[in-house]
């Protein structure tokens, strides 16, 4: 038999330290409390001695116990593996029989198809993908096919490839569709397809000059880019060489670097005296130093719709002058929607014509179109390029309708 010695600060702990070390199967002898030895501990408190004993054979038998553990979950290891097979058993049973549905699934739409007729619409689900292509079509307008018959299709897909609005278009091929039925021929649809878009675009206006002797006042407005001065010094030209008009040109373009210069430049060239304004309030006074000419065009600075300050400056501008004509100038380069946030923003003022400038950068003609239904304002000039005065002429509505109508081959 083993004795051993186990001290502790209380009682259980004492035996908490004997059960560790000899196990359940100590048996307890004695139970005492001891001081500790040494001048420092004279006054600790007092300790737990506990007497402790157990068979010679304790460490034999518990070594057994750990070998019969370790054989014990040696024999139950191998278990473990068994779930796995029977998990990849089950999974290739439901991939086979998976693969059995799409199958079926596959075969009964090939006999659904065979027994209905060729214009009966399929009712069994489409696989995902396609439904997922069909749903892109239907949300891209422009690419989807439209439902007119085949002439009218052709035209308005024409009239879309020239960017003009969609429902614009499809009011067009409406209106003609009233007037001549779902199956004229293509001469007939093309022909009055001809005459609706030239009564939407309208007889183009130029300068009107006034009948009392006053001198005609004609401001050119527009965002930044569009080339106001230029165009202004060629309808300068053509008034006073073609027309024989005496002309004054008024500048409140200060903003852009050279752009005085450049309009001067152009004055000493054409003959004709140019004024320079900084402010709104200097305009009336610049009008009547040419009190005396036909026609008087202003010039302003291209102004940003975005910009708020700039803008109201603008208005304010436009109500100083008075005039009696004013040019909206829009290129031709410009976007649908930026169009229409331009057209938007210029809804304040109370009369005016459209100018388009840049034609000779595009071939599309649709913003005229768009323009011309968004606002009900008369067309007037278009430019062909930087040349002054020869890049000018009044819009040509015959030849914009055939480009918008474009080929049916």
């Amino acid at each position: 038999m083993k004795i051993r010695r186990y001290l502790g600060s209380n009682t259980q702990e004492a035996i908490l330290k004997v059960k560790m070390d000899l196990g359940n199967d100590a048996v307890i002898l004695n139970t005492r409390k001891v001081r500790q030895k040494g001048f420092l501990k004279i006054f600790a408190k007092p300790m737990i001695e506990v007497l402790a004993a157990v068979d010679d054979d304790y460490g034999t038998k518990k070594e057994a116990q750990r070998q019969n553990i370790s054989q014990q979950a040696a024999v139950k290891e191998p278990p473990k593996e068994i779930p796995a097979v029977k998990t990849d058993g089950k999974d290739e049973k439901i991939s086979e029989l998976e693969t059995k549905v799409n199958s079926m699934e596959m075969l009964l739409h090939k006999i659904y198809d065979q027994l209905q007729p060729a214009s009966a619409q399929p009712v069994l689900p489409q696989p995902v993908e396609q439904r997922a292509a069909e749903q892109k079509a239907e949300a891209s307008p422009q690419e989807k096919q439209s439902t007119y018959p085949k002439v009218f299709e052709l035209f308005y897909n024409n009239l879309i490839k020239n960017e003009v609005e969609i429902e614009t278009a499809k009011r067009i091929i409406g209106l003609v569709m009233e007037k001549i039925g779902q199956n004229a021929s293509v001469n007939d649809v093309a022909s009055v397809l001809n005459n609706v878009i030239s009564g939407i675009l309208g007889k183009p206006e130029t300068v009107r000059m006034r009948e009392d002797g006053k001198p005609t006042v004609v401001m050119m407005v527009g965002p930044t880019g569009v080339g106001k001065t230029t165009t202004l010094a060629k309808i300068a030209a053509n008034y006073a060489l073609n027309h024989k008009k005496k002309v004054g040109m008024i500048t409140a373009d200060t903003y852009r670097i050279a752009a005085v210069e450049q309009l001067k430049t152009y004055a000493e060239i054409l003959g004709m005296p140019v004024t320079v304004i900084y402010s709104p309030s200097e305009l009336s006074e610049a009008i009547n130093q040419h009190s005396d000419k036909d026609v008087i065009l202003i010039d302003t600075a291209g102004r940003s719709h975005k910009n708020k300050a700039q803008f109201e400056e603008l208005k304010t501008l436009i109500s100083a002058a008075n005039a009696d004509e004013i040019y909206l100038l829009l290129s031709a380069t410009t976007s649908p929607r930026n169009c229409k946030e331009i057209i938007s923003n210029y809804n304040f003022l109370k009369d005016y014509k459209l100018l388009f400038t840049k034609l000779d950068e595009t071939q599309i003609t649709g913003i005229i179109l768009n323009a011309r239904f968004m606002t009900n304002k008369s067309l007037s000039y278009i430019t062909t390029g930087q040349s002054v005065p020869d890049d000018i002429e009044i819009m040509n509505v015959d030849k914009i309708t055939k480009n918008l109508l474009g080929s049916i081959t």
